[in-house]
């Protein structure tokens, strides 16, 4: 079976990119990788021999400073000639979003969707879930916890994402918990999770969807998420569920005060809700059992 991915760009392909990679690297599954850039596939097509193509392109079709109808046009035209087995690669931030709304068979075709919502699963055919990292180890305990809340939401304005609840989560911190709060920016990345791994709790916020790179960390590191509420409608990881209060802790804008000062003083409950956030984060990345759900697909087997 020959395989081909048009990859164009972003950070929510990269966990998609890594079990193609697996595939690719385990010749028992007798399928053969190969991809290309959109501009090479705008200019050449689908590779000759093909059997399957799957395709992903700027998530954002409303993001006219990034996103090129002309161009996105004549991939399309492609994507749509061939006749072989099609699969959507749908990157988008935001999990109940369709990238190829444009399509008017998107919600039929195949597709791989980055953290998907609950409604989304049901109206769309999604034959595999992905997420945005490809790098499945957790740090583990090796640094004394000094830090007790870490929120880090740089320099962008309030209004960046098109919601105020970064700009509110601040406010409260700044009136509630100055003193136990580190707002400084940190970077590079590295840097900035071996700071997670001396933190606490990590007060995380929604950027252009439900979840962002904070979430991540805390979860990575051992430190406990504290997330607003909008992360219990994704899927944020292909093989594992998190769940609000074993996990993580969610908050909305009316009990973030008083669920942040609980958690902050009940070690018991600090101690196992973030433990067992890393183990879900530590099962949830799965490139062999990713790879073995698509190839199942592609051999018509029920998943």
């Amino acid at each position: 079976m020959n395989f081909h991915h048009v990859d164009h760009s972003g950070a929510n392909r990269n966990y998609y990119l890594a079990v193609l990679r697996y595939i690719k690297e385990n010749p028992s599954y007798g399928v053969t990788i190969t991809s290309s850039s959109l501009a090479d596939f705008i200019h050449k097509g689908v590779p000759d021999g093909t059997d399957v193509l799957s395709y992903q392109t700027f998530p954002d079709e409303f993001n006219l400073k990034k996103y090129n109808p002309a161009a996105i046009r004549e991939s399309d035209n492609h994507f749509h000639s061939f006749k072989g087995q099609k699969i959507l690669v749908d990157a988008n931030d935001c999990g109940d979003e369709d990238a190829f709304s444009r399509m008017a068979t998107s919600h039929i075709l195949p597709r791989v969707k980055c953290f998907p919502t609950k409604w989304f699963l049901k109206g769309y055919n999604v034959i595999m879930t992905s997420t945005v990292s490809a790098n499945p180890g957790v740090f583990p305990d090796m640094f004394e916890r000094t830090i007790n809340i870490s929120c880090k939401f740089g320099p962008k304005r309030d209004w960046f994402y098109g919601h105020p609840i970064r700009a509110i989560v601040t406010r409260y911190l700044e009136e509630s918990f100055s003193e136990e709060t580190n707002f400084e920016w940190v970077a590079p990345k590295n840097d900035y999770f071996k700071e997670l791994q001396r933190t606490r709790i990590v007060v995380g916020a929604p950027g252009w969807g439900r979840y962002n790179g904070s979430y991540w960390g805390a979860l990575k590191s051992g430190a406990l998420l504290f997330a607003h509420r909008s992360l219990n409608e994704i899927q944020l990881f292909p093989h594992s569920h998190l769940i609000d209060g074993h996990d993580y802790v969610s908050y909305d804008l009316f009990d973030f005060k008083t669920k942040l000062y609980r958690i902050l003083h009940d070690d018991e409950e600090f101690e196992r809700i973030r433990n067992n956030g890393r183990e879900k984060f530590k099962q949830g990345l799965n490139f062999k059992k990713s790879a073995d759900q698509l190839i199942k697909f592609l051999k018509g087997e029920k998943t």
